[in-house]
């Protein structure tokens, strides 16, 4: 090899590894082995791996056509940090689950709760990482529920996992407390105020908890939906909820709501996207949408694809619009090495996609 294009071959090797480890320039993962996509699924991080379970979708006959939906028992993991990183099928769940939440811990993923087609339920599992597996994962299961919750929302703090809102038994609005390390059994902490909120976020500030978004559906006595449109605060020591905030209206002055959204956080920020258009959405469960209400593009549905950044310490909301593949619902949204990756969801309803979509922090503005 002669000396220059001994040169221009270490050039290029160096501009491949700077543009692989440049922040701006995020992984690339494939798809969601469900080819069609799921809604709904627990999803978190062990270690580099990423690890998607359950959901549901419509394989067979689109929603609007009348078809069923499906629920799924499949976990699979990708190593995000791997060079050519590939699914694997790891350890599945008992019984096909969806519509429940995951907190991430130091021990595991902490899957919560959740729905299929014959019951809502009670069931906690734990994934953790266990090389002497032949899968790399085993999941065991943890103390169950009191009560049976689906559509709810989870975080921790440390080892002690959260849950609240969604559809609880008995028409509850209880938050439920339990420690990793004693593993007791879930502790019954006071309820939240206000209308019920069926698929809220749940996040939280490494000390106190924010509630925000989620719905009540109309019921005989009140055929009135109520989209909440605040953000509640709970503090675990005091064991007190107090209204913290309202959520920004969309750039054109509607409401916004966020249900059916999804949030995190990092050490000065809470993050929220996603989520159905407040009007639209309204007007649909409430029996007033028109006929063809299932057939439309996913632009018309309006899903939210702003990222909304809540800064806790000075209590100011920044808006950072329109960033591409944030517009589901049912998806979930996750912190990895400075990067925020949107796990599957809906598009439209009815209609999942498959797809991973992966946002550097570094063009995110700090506030």
């Amino acid at each position: 090899m002669n000396k220059l294009l001994l040169i221009l071959t270490l050039i290029s090797i160096l501009q491949n590894a700077n543009a692989q480890s440049h922040p701006e320039n995020p992984p690339q993962i494939p798809d969601y082995p469900i080819t069609q996509g799921v809604s709904a699924p627990f999803a978190g991080f062990i270690g580099d791996w990423l690890v998607v379970g359950g959901g549901c979708n419509f394989p067979d006959k689109p929603a609007a056509d009348g078809g069923s939906k499906v629920y799924y028992n499949q976990c699979y993991a990708i190593h995000t940090a791997s060079a050519s990183p590939e699914w694997i099928r790891t350890v599945d769940f008992p019984q096909p689950i969806a519509y429940g939440c995951t907190a991430e811990t130091s021990k595991g993923l902490v899957c919560i709760g959740g729905m299929n087609t014959d019951a809502s339920l009670t069931d906690v599992f734990l994934i953790e990482k266990d090389e002497e597996k032949k899968k790399g994962f085993s999941i065991r299961r943890l103390p169950s529920l009191p009560l049976a919750i689906n559509n709810a929302s989870a975080t921790s703090i440390g080892d002690t996992v959260y849950i609240t809102g969604g559809n609880q038994q008995n028409s509850k609005q209880i938050l439920l407390r339990l420690n990793l390390h004693s593993e007791d059994s879930w502790e019954e902490l006071p309820s939240y105020p206000g209308p019920q909120r069926s698929q809220p976020i749940l996040v939280n500030d490494g000390k106190q908890l924010y509630l925000t978004g989620g719905f009540q559906a109309p019921s005989e006595s009140n055929k009135e939906s109520i989209l909440s449109t605040d953000m509640l605060k709970f503090d675990p020591g005091k064991e007190e909820w107090t209204y913290e905030s309202s959520i920004p209206d969309e750039q054109d002055g509607e409401k916004r709501c966020l249900t059916g959204g999804t949030g995190t956080q990092t050490q000065n920020r809470l993050i929220f996207t996603g989520g159905v258009n407040y009007r639209i959405f309204k007007n649909a469960i409430e029996g007033k949408a028109d006929k063809d209400y299932m057939r439309h593009t996913p632009e018309w549905y309006r899903f939210n694809d702003d990222i909304l950044l809540y800064n806790y310490t000075e209590k100011k909301w920044r808006i950072c619009p329109d960033i591409p593949g944030m517009a589901r619902a049912g998806g979930v949204i996750l912190l990895h090495k400075n990067h925020l990756y949107m796990i599957c969801g809906e598009i439209k309803p009815g209609v999942r996609t498959p797809n991973i979509i992966i946002f550097p922090m570094s063009k995110i503005p700090t506030i």
